[in-house]
């Protein structure tokens, strides 16, 4: 919990190993976790939209991936932020991983049905575009992303950050 000063309210143990995961303490707050909690007062403030998560996905110390997420307790300003620590999970890190290869949105939408099972024909009907089109953007892809197969695609995107738990 963090106080409107910036200062904690409450941490527990885990918490702190959460903390020193991301390079800082309880008593020199990290600053993504500093980042994330403003982003959540903004939002209950109204300076920001209400839909908008306050979160934010960052490698810690490790090299694992983390998600920060935060939410104010009360509209008034006053009001603490509770700040929660967590591993990322692999569907969380695959945009960030797509996007980080420089697919364009059109690619990444692609991806995306491929990742769902859908062959290239059904790709296109969704996409009202011809079978070919397809094949050169996933010719594209798979340059980008430095694969051969489907299989190696959704495998780069969801389960090359760790081994997947069957």
């Amino acid at each position: 919990m963090i106080a409107t000063d910036g200062s904690i309210a409450f941490v527990d143990d885990t918490a702190s190993e959460w903390l020193e995961e991301l390079g800082g303490s309880a008593a020199a707050l990290p600053h993504v976790v500093n980042a994330v909690a403003g982003q959540a007062r903004a939002v209950s403030d109204g300076g920001a939209p209400v839909m908008q998560v306050a979160r934010a996905r960052v490698r810690g110390q490790s090299g694992r991936w983390l998600l920060v997420r935060a939410s104010a307790l009360g509209d008034e300003p006053d009001a603490q932020v509770a700040v929660m620590i967590e591993p990322a999970r692999q569907h969380e890190l695959a945009p960030l991983i797509a996007h980080g290869h420089g697919l364009t949105p059109r690619e990444r939408t692609v991806t995306q049905l491929v990742a769902r099972g859908l062959p290239t024909d059904a790709i296109a009907t969704r996409l009202h575009l011809s079978s070919y089109t397809v094949q050169d953007q996933l010719k594209a892809i798979f340059e980008k992303l430095d694969v051969r197969t489907r299989g190696e695609l959704v495998a780069r995107l969801f389960f090359e950050q760790r081994e997947p738990l069957l």
